[in-house]
């Protein structure tokens, strides 16, 4: 992972080495978006614990192992934390060589490296760690010291190929402001952070005009381009309640109920489909410029296995520019009702920025 002489690991920390692969597999990461390369015959495993996702890594001859982490960071963790938090849990026993800043796929934070004995051998841990709003990165591998020359240069080559995720988040301390001059057209203008409630994460959507703001322990976990799917990460995806925003084009339906019917459709087909709460909406954080949006809802049942399954949704109409704004909230019924106050508060949070 990162290049240091093995004689100099006190004094050194060097840069990654550039090396390309012949034949390699894109992996992307299903919950926080990050891709690597994973070189032809490498053996791969992915594990999660509800609040992080690992992918394990390893050579044909099993002797170059690395590991990509993405963790959903708590409130006012910083990137010591990190590092600090990593080499306690791995290899608390080993014993730290040092550090220094390191800019690596865009992303500001810093290489460090330990030495560790494990079963009689010198091993080396070496490791780049960064911070990316709520989500912490963690590039790290495990190598014999005897071995380092041989194998650094190939993992080297793996973590090359890393891209975080396209997650635009930040905690609400940081919240991204406009410049002084104002946003270009079609972009949106600054968030209102006296608005940010305190221990709210602030996910900050400037291009589709709207902040979605949710307490630390709920993350994106299915980030795209144009929608941002907020899950409470306790439980697994399949159980997992949601909520989602998906900004699509003023073109896209010529009147509210013609997009009512079309999200309906994307439901008939689930196993005892039945609607409800169908008609007009407005709600007063879904306005533009003091004036609220025209909007319609309704709701859905369905089954999901054997599991009864709940949704509602809601479909506003920007005018300028003019988009339309689909916000799901859905999740097994009986946990959607255990956590209605607070997703109840995040939908009431959600803010929507001026366009300039």
């Amino acid at each position: 992972m990162i290049r240091i002489p093995i004689l100099m690991l006190a004094v050194a920390m060097g840069l990654f080495v550039q090396v390309r692969f012949v034949s390699a597999d894109v992996y992307r990461d299903p919950v926080f978006g990050f891709q690597v390369a994973v070189p032809e015959g490498w053996r791969t495993q992915e594990r999660s614990d509800g609040q992080a996702r690992m992918l394990w890594m390893q050579s044909p001859d099993g002797k170059a192992r690395a590991q990509i982490e993405a963790i959903h960071l708590a409130r006012g963790d910083t990137l010591n934390d990190l590092r600090q938090s990593f080499i306690a849990t791995a290899f608390p026993e080993a014993s730290f060589v040092g550090a220094q800043p390191e800019v690596h796929a865009n992303l500001s934070g810093e290489v460090a490296a330990w030495t560790v004995d494990i079963d009689g051998r010198q091993m080396v841990v070496g490791g780049f760690f960064a911070v990316d709003g709520p989500v912490g990165y963690i590039l790290w591998s495990l190598t014999a010291r005897a071995d380092y020359d041989t194998y650094s240069g190939p993992i080297d080559a793996v973590f090359n190929t890393f891209t975080p995720g396209t997650l635009i988040g930040t905690y609400s301390e940081g919240a991204p402001q406009g410049d002084a001059g104002g946003a270009p057209s079609g972009r949106a203008g600054p968030l209102d952070q006296s608005n940010v409630p305190a221990g709210l994460v602030a996910e900050a959507h400037p291009e589709l005009g709207f902040v979605f703001l949710h307490d630390d322990a709920w993350h994106p976990d299915q980030p795209q381009r144009y929608s941002l799917r907020v899950g409470l990460m306790e439980y697994p995806a399949r159980m997992r309640p949601s909520i989602v925003i998906e900004a699509l084009a003023g073109a896209a339906y010529p009147t509210l109920q013609a997009g009512e019917d079309d999200l309906k459709s994307q439901l008939v087909t689930m196993p005892a489909i039945q609607f409800d709460q169908d008609g007009p909406q407005q709600v007063q954080n879904m306005s533009e410029q003091g004036v609220m949006m025209d909007g319609w809802s309704f709701g859905a049942s369905y089954l999901l296995g054997d599991v009864p399954f709940r949704q509602i949704t809601y479909l506003f109409k920007r005018k300028n520019p003019s988009v339309y704004y689909a916000i799901y909230v859905t999740g097994p019924k009986d946990i959607l009702l255990r956590h209605q106050p607070e997703m109840l508060g995040m939908l009431q949070a959600i803010q929507i920025i001026p366009f300039r």
